[in-house]
């Protein structure tokens, strides 16, 4: 009986050890990338707002407590000219929205994606924060995945801002059978052939291509094709020292910049054009040696947002 326990041990053992090694090799082993060629910065002229601010939005969270914890959710951009939502986070129906997939699809999404359901839906969220969802001008999304577009099924109709390159991603049936976009999502979007994000060939930092939202230098947006055909990234410049730039899913967290590592095993599949998306995270590592100062914030890597928001969720920063 002790030679079959102390067998059945080391077989336990054994397993222990080879589910931690597949675990490290899917999600934690990354991939160096080589440096991005060089690229002139264009500085840009910020100018200092009276009344902006940005607030973080949390829905959702996993291992929060770890320096690998992952958010969710949304950031509000408060301008007199009407607040801007970043992002919205998932659906509060997310199981409900997924439920049509085949049962395999519909385990890999919620085992991954659905871990980051709202706890609390996103309109109720920025009623704690004395913002009316019926009075927001417009939402902007980074790219999207259903993860990022959700938690406009919640709020009441509004403006988003999208690429034609985006617009035409989400309504791509072979997309949408793949689970990345759900096609009901589509419905809160702009239609197919009516692009309301066109970039202008204005540099701006390392990137040739930009659009500026308030036509005041609050609020840039820039491409980052490569996780998606049309993701995008924002800069937020509250102040000309108090910045961030909000990257999408363009990297995972923050090792990714500033290591310049590719992404984990497990969540590469989810790269449009992988090539392309490496290429950007070493642009994305060259930023961040060219401007040390600037807060570069990966739309699930919650310790980023605990650095620029140091109230954590549901606290606001002004460039006051």
């Amino acid at each position: 009986m002790l030679r079959v326990l102390k067998r059945l041990t080391l077989l336990l053992l054994a397993l222990v050890a080879i589910g931690a090694a597949a675990f490290y090799v899917l999600y934690f082993h990354r991939a160096a990338l080589p440096p991005a060629p060089p690229h002139a910065r264009v500085a840009p002229v910020i100018a200092r707002l009276p009344g902006l601010a940005a607030c973080w939005v949390e829905t959702g969270k996993t291992f929060s407590r770890f320096s690998i914890g992952m958010t969710a959710g949304s950031i509000l951009v408060r301008h007199p000219a009407g607040d801007l939502l970043i992002d919205t986070g998932n659906s509060s129906h997310f199981r409900q929205d997924v439920s049509a997939y085949p049962f395999w699809l519909r385990w890999k999404l919620q085992s991954l994606a659905g871990q980051l359901n709202p706890e609390v839906p996103l309109p109720d969220l920025l009623r704690r924060i004395g913002e009316d969802p019926a009075r927001l001008r417009w939402a902007i999304l980074s790219h999207v995945h259903l993860d990022h577009a959700g938690g406009l099924m919640d709020l009441p109709r509004l403006p988003v801002l999208m690429t034609h390159e985006e617009l035409q991603f989400a309504n791509n049936p072979e997309i949408q059978a793949k689970g990345y976009v759900l096609a009901a999502y589509t419905k809160t979007l702009p239609q197919p052939g009516a692009p309301t994000l066109q970039f202008e060939p204005k540099a701006y930092e390392i990137f040739d291509e930009s659009a500026d939202l308030y036509k005041d230098g609050s609020v840039v947006a820039v491409p980052l094709r490569g996780h998606t055909p049309g993701s995008v990234g924002i800069f937020v410049n509250l102040s000309p020292t108090r910045r961030f730039f909000y990257v999408g899913d363009s990297v995972d967290d923050e090792r990714g910049f500033e290591e310049r590592v590719g992404k984990p095993l497990l969540l590469r599949d989810s790269d449009n054009d992988p090539a392309l998306a490496n290429q950007l995270v070493s642009r994305l590592s060259q930023l961040h040696e060219k401007v040390p100062g600037l807060t570069i914030i990966p739309a699930h890597g919650r310790s980023a947002y605990k650095k620029f928001f140091l109230g954590g969720p549901l606290s606001c920063v002004s460039g006051q």
